[in-house]
């Protein structure tokens, strides 16, 4: 691992911390930080990764409107044929449908909930390992917020 990826990986820590603990302003900072580093490393799953946390940290902070440019350029790097994990992909898919969910998109969210609910089917196999009961937690609750949007 070179020093940037450590780098951004005590950061992306930090930042979870502080999200953690509620404190979005430092969350952010730090996840910034983290995407900074990771920019220079050329890592193209870690970037979107590292990006997708800005924007979760972002909509979580009620900075809804602020998610739509990483939101993007997540997307974009996903779509570039990054090397993510099918759960990465998965959970990016649900990120764009929760950020379109509280800036009041509801079209553009049950696309995304669609395809995330279709990725995350993929993965029963990965949740029995990661929970090690039963069940899959993301289609769980694609279905749930489907079924609770509004149009």
């Amino acid at each position: 691992m070179t020093d940037g990826r450590q780098s951004a990986q005590a950061y992306a820590q930090a930042a979870q911390n502080a999200r953690n603990a509620g404190d979005f302003h430092d969350a952010l900072v730090q996840q910034r930080r983290a995407v900074a580093l990771l920019r220079d490393v050329g890592d193209k799953a870690a970037l979107a990764h590292a990006i997708r946390h800005v924007a979760d940290i972002l909509v979580a902070a009620g900075r809804a409107p602020e998610a739509a440019e990483p939101i993007t350029e997540m997307l974009t790097l996903y779509r570039g044929g990054s090397d993510a994990p099918p759960l990465d992909i998965a959970n990016a898919l649900r990120s764009a449908a929760v950020h379109a969910e509280a800036i009041g998109d509801n079209e553009t969210a049950r696309a995304f909930w669609i395809q995330a609910r279709e990725r995350y089917a993929g993965l029963d196999a990965l949740f029995e390992q990661l929970t090690g009961s039963p069940g899959n937690p993301g289609v769980a609750e694609a279905d749930a917020r489907l079924a609770a949007l509004k149009y």
